[in-house]
């Protein structure tokens, strides 16, 4: 990978398109196109989609924490509106993709077959 194709797959993250790749790189949008159906540039670009993605869920993971705490905060403060601190509740715990816990199988004969199924592997 050349070091215009690096920045080529930095731009393309961006979500810029060819024609714009190609005017910021000076070099032609034929190229940009080529290098994208360059199964080595996919992958590459793949693998710098995928860091991104898990560098920003592990950031929003430290959030977290202060998020909830700011909720707490904001539902025990009268100063604002019902509506906002609920709207701020479920935006936090919607990004954060908290979901109730669901409870398991109710049927022990059916949770018995299955613990016996798991110890057999």
């Amino acid at each position: 990978m050349n070091e215009k194709q690096e920045q080529a797959i930095l731009l393309l993250a961006q979500g810029k398109m060819c024609q714009e790749i190609a005017e910021t790189l000076k070099i032609t949008a034929k190229t940009v196109s080529v290098w994208r159906a360059d199964p080595e540039f996919r992958a590459a670009l793949n693998q710098y989609l995928t860091n991104i993605k898990a560098a920003h869920s592990e950031r929003l993971r430290s959030l977290c924490g202060r998020a909830l705490k700011t909720i707490e905060d904001s539902l025990n403060d009268e100063g604002l509106s019902p509506k906002d601190r609920l709207a701020a509740s479920f935006k936090v715990l919607e990004l954060c993709k908290v979901e109730p816990i669901k409870p398991g199988l109710t049927n022990a004969a059916k949770l018995a077959r299955y613990d016996a199924l798991m110890d057999s592997l």
